[in-house]
């Protein structure tokens, strides 16, 4: 008996050992899929070079860790045990909070204003905003609007776990952007004042425990406010959004449980009930449709999803993260580059640019570059700017530039400008040295530790001060290696010179700085720039 006893545990133990590899095989027992990014593995094909080198074994291991039996449960058991037992969330950039509150990291980020890229960056982006804002209203009758997203950090902040420290007022993204928004008097929707306006008197969270974007309860908050804008705005009578009634629900829809899906538990967390209206859409006669282009990020798609654009508006057009062309990607990718940018954007009545805080470090994602391509006054700065918005939009990139500010001790609005510069220094090194002249070698040799202590070497020998020693070696560089570059920049300096010291040529610079809203410095150089270009052209 006592043998029988023992053949039977060892025949469950040996079953308990190949059943991962039968569920692998047969996949007998349906599994929930696991949410999140995940790079899929692929089956290492087998030779002998591979195999002796040990470089097949070592890309077998994280294919059989991906493929065997049970995986998505063992991972989701694994992860219950952590966050039910020790409060950790194995989601990457998920942040547990106080009162079971979920956030992205990224928020949290903004809020505390590690992400915040300067004031110079920001004003100059929301100056050629204005610019454009004007332009477009003068020429084409066309809206362009800036609309500042909720962020769930700003709004819940007493959830934020007390490690986060919040920034000093002025000092994120949103802070900045909002107030100088105001000042320039851009057409400005800022829904995150509205919805911490709203917060303690609404009878549901505008963003749910365990979601990181504004409810499906909240959106007709942020919907009422668009809607009403564009009928102020242009003084029309949109078809209406007839509210039927409001269904509650324990079951979560939509985004309002997008964060709890990607920590992979057994068990979904707890909640209380949402609200989802019930709506239905009505026009007449009397209702006119526009044309109206929303610039925008992943909170777009709760009004984009309930047919409003469809109902209410001439079209559906909804550029997601200025990347993608939507409704026209439903039926074969289709990206902003391949459209006429231009012609999109004057058949438009209102353009709605909208950004969330999270996003806010990217400020225009590109769009207002574009456009002032096209519209605005062209002069080297504005190559500058392009190569910092190719860095910000590059989240990879732009994390690196958080982390050398940090490590050198320096903002990162500053660190964004070094690789800016740098960027520009490898691409078309004539054109870096004939905007920063001698001083780009003047920093280069201070930021170089055993060159520049060999130039004050230099300077005590030769009895001279260090800053004329520097000066000398910049020349002297300049002269020899970038002599063109070198007489371009001596020239437009000279010109700016010429500028400032003619009264009516310097009176007609400060009208124009105005009319496009640029600075005194910034119209100086690029009407410089365009005298020497007429200069080079007769030559």
């Amino acid at each position: 008996m006592a043998l029988k006893v023992k053949y039977i545990i060892f025949v469950i133990i040996l079953l308990a050992l190949g059943l991962p590899a039968i569920q692998a095989a047969l996949n007998i027992f349906p599994e929930k899929p696991l949410h999140g990014d995940f790079e899929k593995k692929d089956m290492p094909a087998l030779a002998a070079q591979g195999w002796f080198s040990g470089d097949y074994q070592a890309k077998l291991d994280p294919w059989l860790e991906q493929h065997i039996g049970f995986h998505n449960g063992l991972v989701r058991m694994h992860n219950q045990m952590d966050y039910s037992i020790y409060h950790k969330p194995n989601a990457e950039g998920v942040i547990r909070g106080k009162n079971g509150q979920l956030y992205e990291s990224d928020y949290i980020r903004a809020w505390t204003g590690k992400d915040f890229v300067g004031e110079e960056l920001l004003d100059r982006k929301l100056r050629q905003f204005r610019f454009l804002q004007q332009h477009l209203k003068e020429e084409f009758n066309t809206d362009l609007v800036l609309v500042l997203e909720p962020g769930k950090a700003s709004i819940y902040p007493e959830d934020i776990p007390e490690r986060y420290t919040k920034a000093e007022e002025g000092k994120t993204n949103y802070e900045y952007m909002a107030g100088r928004a105001q000042e320039l008097g851009i057409n400005l929707i800022d829904l995150n004042a509205y919805f911490l306006k709203i917060k303690d008197s609404t009878s549901y969270p505008l963003f749910p425990l365990q979601g990181t974007h504004w409810s499906e309860f909240a959106m007709w908050y942020a919907a009422d406010s668009l809607l009403s804008y564009i009928e102020a705005t242009r003084g029309i009578q949109l078809p209406e959004v007839i509210k039927e009634g409001t269904e509650y629900s324990m079951k979560l829809r939509s985004t309002d449980y997008d964060v709890g899906v990607t920590l992979n538990l057994l068990f979904e967390l707890q909640h209380g009930e949402m609200p989802y209206p019930k709506y239905h859409f009505r026009e007449d006669s009397t209702h006119q449709k526009p044309n109206v282009l929303a610039i925008a990020d992943s909170y777009y798609w709760n009004f984009f999803n309930t047919r409003i654009p469809k109902n209410l508006f001439n079209n559906e057009a909804f550029w997601y993260f200025y990347k993608k062309v939507y409704p026209d990607t439903y039926y074969g990718d289709k990206n902003v580059e391949d459209l006429d940018l231009a012609a999109e954007v004057e058949k438009q009545d209102i353009i709605f640019f909208m950004t969330t805080e999270r996003f806010m470090y990217m400020i225009d994602r590109g769009f207002v570059d574009d456009l002032i391509s096209i519209y605005g006054v062209q002069y080297s700065r504005n190559e500058l700017t392009r190569y910092k918005t190719s860095i910000i939009n590059l989240g990879t990139w732009f994390v690196k530039v958080l982390d050398k500010a940090e490590q050198k001790g320096v903002s990162p609005g500053e660190m964004l400008e070094r690789d800016a510069r740098y960027l520009l220094w490898q691409t078309d090194p004539e054109q870096y040295y004939s905007i920063f002249g001698p001083g780009a070698i003047i920093q280069n040799i201070r930021d170089t530790e055993d060159w520049f202590n060999n130039i004050k070497k230099s300077a005590e020998e030769k009895n001279i001060s260090v800053d004329e020693r520097l000066m000398n070696e910049a020349m002297y560089i300049m002269e020899n290696e970038h002599p063109e570059a070198l007489a371009k920049y001596n020239r437009i300096e000279q010109i700016m010179a010429n500028i400032r010291a003619d009264s009516s040529w310097h009176a007609h610079i400060l009208e124009k700085a105005t009319h496009y809203y640029m600075t005194e410095e910034e119209m100086v150089r690029a009407d410089a720039e365009y005298v020497f270009w007429l200069e080079s052209k007769k030559h």
